[in-house]
């Protein structure tokens, strides 16, 4: 019994030392918390042990009879005591919170530690959110049945109830359109936003005629019509030498031609820098209003329509070779779809390179698409089109039915196979090509002739602008135009500028102009500038320059004299903008483009309808009596 108890408490000595140092060591949470547990135990039975003994030793001695020895008790008490401090000091042990790190803020300037410096830093990236995908789909506010549309599509000339297109259009990059330097469609491209090519090395900030030549009259009407605009082109050396161009211009190095087609019936030629003739007119014999339009594959070829009957001529459009002047095409004057018997073509047409498709909307209400079919041999010099039966479209709608005219007097923008585009009764049209389904509409309230522009937005999305001119809402001659930004996917409204104006019978007012959107990197990228005829009063006019995101004005300026044609925009190599405009005086102003400040003016003195375009420091304008080449300085 002794040897027991005394082997019991010298074993408990040596585990109640070893145990919780071996558990602190280890760094155990589990371990240091079983420690304690076993010493709380171990505690336990010594205290009883010892108890017992002390009991068992009086009673032994109260009888005088041999009991425990005093040796053994004390060894008891010895171990009692150590496993009690040893218990106590292991209570105060931190344990650590399992899989946690927790971090005290500095109090005092935290140690950095040196870094490493042929180690190169993982940049964090930023998050990159879906890309927006362009499938246009109708709004309940762009609905067309809420305009009581219908909607044909004619194939082989049939009505038919779909239709798929065998080589599917998808237009790319505006800046990418034309394969030449040059302008080769109205405003540019296929987005409508850009009249320049170039930059200008501005000095003084002036304007001053170069060269300039008269144009003609055919049937009453004479030189250069309202939705007229020249087109510039520098041709490759290849394709010069089989135009037929002067001698002394094909053998001229970097010749710059401008093309205009005119009221005259007539499509003249002439060398930008010097005004110099480039090759004889051609003589067509119709009345011209509109630009006309290049190809864009930089082929020889020539798309213009005629905007008037023409000594009872019915109007049309063209397919010019510019190797030899000859017309290659010629279509829409027998036109038996349309309800509108006015078979002009005063807009700009459009052609996908990729599927040979021309694309071009008439004042008819039929928005026509033709497979060209082109075979161009450059070194044999010859180029021809076998057009297949065009695609096209028919509509009606609620204005319509009311006795508003139907017709497309616009250009039309396009985005991938989307087009967009503006009517004459005063709707807002987004076309599927690939199907040439109607894909929505919205009410934009009057006449537009306005073509519409569009725009990237910052948040992935599409944005066109257009506003009307004021014709059928006008009441006593007075009224209000609105400009209008609107989601491309789904047209709906995203702000709107609203000026009161005044309308005289067959010289409108409001918006005729289409409008200038700021060139990206410039100090104007930000703003869209529209110009609006006869405000307040019939022969006032207006410039509003609009932040494109928010639809406020940032600047707005008289014309003096009410405008017509849409403003141009060239810019130095930083980015600087400056603004050329031109009333329907022919009053040309240059004013800075992020204020409207007024720099300078020079005075044509004619009736000025007509837009202008600019390469690099040559700008080009024409006016009801002639053709203006202006230098900028």
């Amino acid at each position: 019994m002794k040897k027991a108890v005394s082997l019991f408490c010298a074993v408990s000595i040596v585990l109640g030392l070893v145990t919780p140092v071996s558990a602190v060591d280890s760094g155990s949470t589990s371990g240091i918390e079983n420690s304690l547990t076993y010493l709380k135990v171990i505690t336990a039975i010594l205290a009883a042990l010892l108890i017992i003994m002390i009991i068992l030793k009086a009673s032994a001695s109260r009888r005088r009879k041999a009991g425990i020895s005093g040796g053994v008790v004390a060894l008891a008490g010895i171990a009692l005591v150590l496993s009690l401090g040893v218990t106590v000091f292991s209570s105060f042990i931190s344990v650590p919170e399992p899989d946690v790190q927790v971090f005290a803020p500095f109090t005092t300037d935290p140690v950095i530690p040196e870094i490493d410096p042929t180690v190169v830093p993982t940049e964090t990236q930023e998050p990159t959110l879906p890309p927006v995908v362009f499938e246009p789909a109708m709004s309940d506010s762009s609905n067309p049945e809420n305009f009581g549309i219908t909607w044909e599509i004619i194939e082989n000339d049939q009505v038919v109830s779909s239709y798929t297109r065998p080589e599917k259009i998808s237009f790319g990059d505006p800046d990418e359109y034309f394969a030449l330097p040059g302008i080769a469609t109205f405003r540019g491209n296929n987005y409508r936003n850009n009249a320049t090519y170039g930059t200008a090395n501005v000095t003084s900030g002036t304007l001053s005629t170069v060269w300039s030549h008269g144009i003609g009259r055919l049937d009453d009407w004479g030189g250069c019509a309202w939705t007229g605009q020249p087109l510039v082109v520098q041709w490759d050396d290849e394709t010069k030498a089989i135009m037929n161009l002067y001698n002394s211009k094909k053998n001229k190095d970097g010749l710059v031609e401008v093309i205009y087609a005119t009221l005259d019936g007539k499509i003249h030629f002439y060398d930008l820098h010097d005004g110099i003739e480039t090759r004889a007119p051609i003589n067509v014999g119709m009345n011209f209003k509109g630009a006309g339009a290049l190809d864009p594959r930089g082929y020889p070829l020539l798309y213009v329509g005629s905007g008037l009957y023409t000594y009872n001529k019915s109007p049309r459009m063209y397919v010019i070779s510019l190797i030899t002047g000859e017309i290659l095409y010629e279509y829409g004057h027998k036109e038996t779809f349309s309800d509108r018997k006015w078979n002009a073509f005063d807009s700009s047409p459009l052609v996908d390179a990729e599927t040979d498709t021309l694309i071009w909307p008439g004042e008819n209400g039929i928005l026509y698409t033709i497979k060209l079919n082109t075979q161009y041999d450059k070194e044999a010099g010859t180029i021809s089109v076998n057009p297949d039966t065009p695609v096209k479209t028919h509509y009606s709608s609620t204005y319509s039915k009311a006795g508003r005219y139907v017709g497309y007097e616009s250009s039309v923008s396009v985005v991938d196979n989307y087009l967009y585009v503006s009517e004459n009764g005063g709707l807002f049209y987004c076309v599927d090509l690939n199907t040439m389904e109607l894909v929505w509409a919205q009410d934009t309230k009057d006449d537009s002739n306005s073509s519409p522009v569009f725009e990237w937005g910052e948040d992935g999305n599409g944005y066109v602008y257009t506003a009307p001119s004021l014709h059928w809402t006008a009441k006593k001659d007075a009224g209000s135009v609105t400009i209008y930004k609107l989601n491309a996917q789904t047209g709906e409204v995203v702000w709107e500028v609203t000026r009161d104006c005044v309308t005289v019978k067959d010289v409108s007012g409001g918006v005729q102009a289409t409008p200038l959107m700021g060139k990206e990197g410039s100090d104007i990228e930000d703003l869209i500038i529209y110009i609006v005829a006869r405000v307040p009063k019939a022969y006032d006019g207006t410039m509003i320059a609009i932040n494109r995101e928010t639809g406020e004005v940032v600047w707005e300026i008289e014309t003096v004299n009410y405008a017509w044609s849409s403003p141009v925009a060239f810019y130095t190599d930083d980015g600087k903008s400056y603004i050329a405009f031109v009333n329907a005086s022919g009053k040309i102003r240059l004013v800075e483009g992020t204020t409207g400040k007024v720099l300078y003016a020079l005075g044509l003195n004619q009736t000025t309808e007509a837009s202008a375009v600019v390469f690099n420091n040559m700008m080009v304008l024409g006016t009801r009596e002639g053709i203006y080449g202006i230098k900028i300085s």
